[in-house]
This record gives C-alpha cells, structure tokens and sequence, in this order.
C-alpha cells in the first residue's frame, strides 16, 4: 500500500512493518523484559510477511484519497496503538490484528 494503491503484499510494506516490529521491541525491551532475541528475528519477519498479507487482503480501495506517505506513517508507528504493538501482544492472531488496526482509520 505504500508503494501503490492496490490489493497486493507490497515488499515496502513488509520491510517498513519489520522496521516498525524491531524498533517497538527494543523501545519496549525494559517494559516487556523481551529482548530482540528473545522474539526472535524470524516470528518477527514472518509478523511482518503475514501483516502485510492481510493489509492487502483486507484494505479497501481509498481511489483519490489514497496517500502512499500516510501509509507510511500509519504503518512505521510503534506507539501503544500501533499495529507494531497488537502483532507483538501475546497471542495475537495476525488477521484480526490487522482487522481492527484497518477499523481504527475509519
């Protein structure tokens, strides 16, 4: 979605929203008590590829209103409402995660 606007997995996507994972674990290691390691960096790429799956799937056209740098925004964000922060929750099912996250720009 950050590249274009259409309903496909977007590369850009999965390497802003692995970015986006890795940087919400390391601000929140102290808090959490889980390293970078700890979560490992393959569920976090997979959080990623998933994630970027489901946007695709489940985004809907936004025509000319669609903006490539607000998907950018909404997608690097690692605050506590963030998609960074519900994919790492525990037990955190992907599809829903990414349901409600796309709700929340309703």
């Amino acid at each position: 979605m950050i590249s274009a606007n259409d309903r496909t997995k977007d590369i850009e996507d999965v390497a802003v929203l692995n970015h986006a994972l890795i940087r919400y674990v390391e601000a929140n290691q102290e808090r959490t008590d889980e390293s970078l390691v700890c979560v490992g960096y393959a569920r976090i790429l997979t959080l990623a590829d998933q994630a970027g799956a489901e946007i695709a799937l489940q985004s809907t056209d936004q025509g000319d209103d669609w903006d490539g740098t607000l998907w950018f925004e909404r997608i690097e964000s690692i605050d506590e409402d963030s998609l960074a922060a519900a994919l790492l929750a525990d037990s955190a099912d992907v599809k829903s995660v990414v349901s409600d996250w796309l709700l929340s720009f309703e």
